[in-house]
C-alpha cells in the first residue's frame, strides 16, 4: 500500500509540474519580441535603421531617454465632413369638418311653456380648432332666434323661412365639452300665443388643422475624431414651398434653434453656420417643423469643417557624451512603439528631429533605429497616424553596441 502511494503522489508531481510549464511556455509566446528576448537571454533583436534595412543587433538598454503611453491616435483624413439627410416633408393641413349635428330640430315659448333645442358638441383639440359655425335651415318660425352656448346668450335676431347666415360661434367661449341652446322669443303680452320655431339640416362646422405632419425628424452621428476637430459647422438646404400660404419653418438640432423664419421658396439657403457646441458625439437629432403650409426639404446637410490634427510632440534629451558614443558607433538610439492590436495593419509617420519615416507593419511590436538623426540637447519625436492607432507604450532607448 506504501509503495502505490509513492506512485500516486509522483504521478501528481509530473502532471503539476507539466501544466507549470505550459503557463510558462504561453507567457513567453504572447508578450513583446523585446521584452521575450531580454527574458530568455538572448540579446538580439530585428531593428529597422534610418536606411529602411533591418539589422540584428544587441538590444539591451543602457538607458530609457523617454517612455510615453500615446493612446488612442485618431485619424481623419477629410478637411470636411458631410452628413447628407434625407428629402423631408413637413406640412399642415386644414379642412372644415362636421362636430355637431340635428337632422330636425324645433323649439317654442309661451305664457306657461318654454322649450330648447340643445346640441351638445366635443372639440379634443381646442388650439388647432377654428371658425366655428353654427348653420340651420329654417322651416317655419314666429318670433326671434335666441342662440346660447355655454349659457352665453350669442346671437339674437328675428328670423325667416329659409337658410340661415352662419353664426359664429365665439372662439372664447368654445371648451372641449359644449352645450349649444337654441330657442324662440317670448310672445311677451299676447299671452295666449305661443312662438314656435321648426328646423332642420342643424349643423356646427369647424375649420379642423391636421399637425400629424407638421413635425419631422433626422439622426446624424458624429465621431469622437470629428467633434474634437471641428473648426465650424453649417446647415444647408434647399426649402420647395408656396410663399403665400406658408408660415415659419424651424429647424431644431439637439432642442436648439438653428433656423426659425420664412425661407424664399425653391431657391437655395445661405448655408447657415452655428456653434460647434450644439453637436454631440454619437447621435444628433435634427427636428423640423411649421405652422402652416407645406415645406419640402432637399440637398438638405449637415458640413463640419475641420482643423488640421495636433498630434502630441515628445522631447528628451541627449547629453554630450551620449551624442559622441552614438556617432562614434559605440552605442545606438532605438525607438520602439507596443500596439494594442495584435493583427491588424498599423499605418503612419514618424518625424523625428525633422527627419520622416513610414512604417506599415501587422505586428504588435515596432522598432526603428534613430541613431543617425540624433542632435545634441533636446530631440523631439512626433507620430502622425494614417489611420486610426492605438499605442500603449513608446519608448526610446540607448542601447549598447
Amino acid at each position: 500500500m506504501f509503495t502505490h502511494n509513492k506512485k500516486g503522489q509522483a504521478a501528481g508531481a509530473a502532471v503539476l509540474l507539466a501544466i507549470i510549464a505550459g503557463l510558462l511556455v504561453m507567457f513567453i509566446l504572447f508578450i513583446p519580441p523585446a521584452d521575450r528576448a531580454e527574458l530568455l537571454g538572448d540579446g538580439d533583436s530585428t531593428t529597422t535603421t534610418s536606411s529602411g534595412t533591418s539589422t540584428t543587433t544587441k538590444t539591451v538598454p543602457e538607458k530609457t531617454l523617454l517612455i510615453a503611453n500615446p493612446g488612442k491616435l485618431d485619424y481623419i483624413s477629410q478637411k470636411e465632413i458631410e452628413h447628407p439627410l434625407p428629402v423631408t416633408t413637413v406640412f399642415t393641413k386644414t379642412e372644415p369638418k362636421l362636430i355637431g349635428e340635428k337632422p330636425t330640430a324645433y323649439a317654442k315659448n309661451g305664457a306657461f311653456t318654454e322649450e330648447t333645442s340643445d346640441l351638445t358638441f366635443f372639440v379634443p383639440d381646442l388650439k388647432n380648432t377654428n371658425n366655428l359655425l353654427l348653420n340651420f335651415n329654417i322651416k317655419a318660425v314666429e318670433g326671434r332666434i335666441i342662440v346660447h352656448l355655454n349659457d352665453e346668450l350669442i346671437y339674437e335676431k328675428e328670423g325667416k323661412v329659409g337658410n340661415i347666415q352662419p353664426i359664429t360661434l365665439p372662439t372664447a367661449l368654445i371648451k372641449q365639452s359644449n352645450k349649444l341652446s337654441i330657442g324662440v322669443s317670448s310672445p311677451g303680452a299676447i299671452f295666449w300665443k305661443t312662438n314656435e320655431l321648426s328646423m332642420e339640416s342643424v349643423k356646427i362646422l369647424a375649420d379642423v388643422t391636421n399637425v400629424e405632419a407638421q413635425t419631422a425628424t433626422n439622426i446624424f452621428l458624429i465621431s469622437n475624431a470629428e467633434k474634437q476637430n471641428m473648426k465650424s459647422v453649417v446647415l444647408r438646404f434647399q426649402p420647395h414651398c408656396n410663399f403665400d400660404t406658408v408660415g415659419k419653418l424651424r429647424i431644431q438640432i439637439n432642442a436648439k434653434d438653428i433656423y426659425n423664419g420664412i425661407p424664399d421658396c425653391d431657391l437655395p439657403m445661405v448655408p447657415i453656420e452655428f456653434a460647434p457646441n450644439v453637436l454631440n458625439v454619437g447621435e444628433n437629432q435634427v427636428v423640423l417643423s411649421t405652422e402652416k403650409g407645406r415645406y419640402e426639404l432637399s440637398q438638405f446637410l449637415i458640413r463640419s469643417n475641420l482643423l488640421d490634427i495636433d498630434y502630441p510632440t515628445y522631447y528628451f534629451e541627449i547629453s554630450e557624451e551620449q551624442y559622441d558614443a552614438v556617432t562614434k558607433g559605440d552605442k545606438r538610439i532605438r525607438l520602439n512603439m507596443d500596439f494594442v492590436d495584435v493583427t491588424a495593419t498599423k499605418r503612419g509617420n514618424i518625424i523625428y528631429n525633422g527627419y520622416l519615416r513610414n512604417f506599415d507593419t501587422k505586428e504588435v511590436t515596432y522598432a526603428l533605429d534613430i541613431s543617425d538623426d540624433i542632435v545634441r540637447g533636446n530631440n523631439a519625436l512626433k507620430i502622425n497616424p494614417k489611420m486610426m492607432l492605438e499605442i500603449r507604450e513608446l519608448k526610446v532607448d540607448l542601447l549598447k553596441k
